[in-house]
């Protein structure tokens, strides 16, 4: 392999990991705007390897000739995780689900986050790691999936749920890829994650510097 060809992917994927790091255990928070700078530096991070890399946004999963695949794979998959999720909850007695007219609202938000996080995942770590491991069938997957996780720690359970979660867009990735379905199912498992399981085992669901500010039920 081409010192070039291991050079800037390993540079792409160390960037954007010395941008997602500092902004949660630094200066996220810290001041007005801030989320705003960490997604335009996030964005031109992406815009800035994509075309060094040649990819197209049809390349990436932006498209819609294999949605009926895609859907049809995420749909399995979010059902079977959420009805692990809902049944962990009744046996927990922690389903809160809120009024329905608050779904469509929150589901939104959930889905745009869910697109932004898998964007990263996938199209820069999972892309460029299949760059520098091209050889190592599955070796990418997993890569991606462990920098998934530590992004996500200190909290336990969304270390590990990420890890899986990482290894499972992957998976899905690979076989059809769709980022805007992904974005769903990221979402709407987010949402019944919140709403099913108490806040002592998903903390939250902060990370970082926010993990250990956090109080249950404050």
């Amino acid at each position: 392999m081409q010192r070039a060809t291991v050079v800037r992917p390993l540079a792409e994927i160390v960037v954007m990991s010395g941008l997602l790091i500092s902004y949660i255990w630094v200066w996220g928070s810290t001041f007005g705007g801030d989320l705003t700078l960490c997604v335009v530096l996030y964005a031109g991070i992406g815009i800035a390897s994509h075309l060094r890399a040649g990819e197209r946004l049809g390349d990436l999963g932006f498209r819609t000739d294999n949605l009926g695949a895609a859907a049809g794979d995420a749909l399995r998959a979010t059902t079977m995780i959420g009805l692990l999720l809902v049944g962990a909850g009744a046996l927990l007695g922690s389903l809160d689900f809120p009024p329905l007219a608050v779904w469509p609202r929150t589901l939104g938000d959930g889905v745009a986050w869910g697109l932004m996080q898998q964007y990263g995942l996938l199209c820069i770590y999972y892309r460029r790691f299949s760059e520098l491991l091209p050889g190592y069938r599955g070796a990418s997957l997993w890569a991606t999936s462990a920098i998934f996780a530590l992004l996500h720690l200190p909290n336990p359970f969304l270390t590990v749920a990420t890890f899986g979660a990482g290894a499972l867009s992957c998976w899905l990735y690979r076989r059809a890829p769709n980022l805007i379905v992904l974005g769903v199912m990221h979402g709407v498992i987010s949402f019944l994650i919140v709403e099913s399981l108490p806040e002592t085992i998903t903390m939250g669901m902060r990370v970082g510097r926010g993990f250990a500010r956090f109080v249950p039920g404050d």
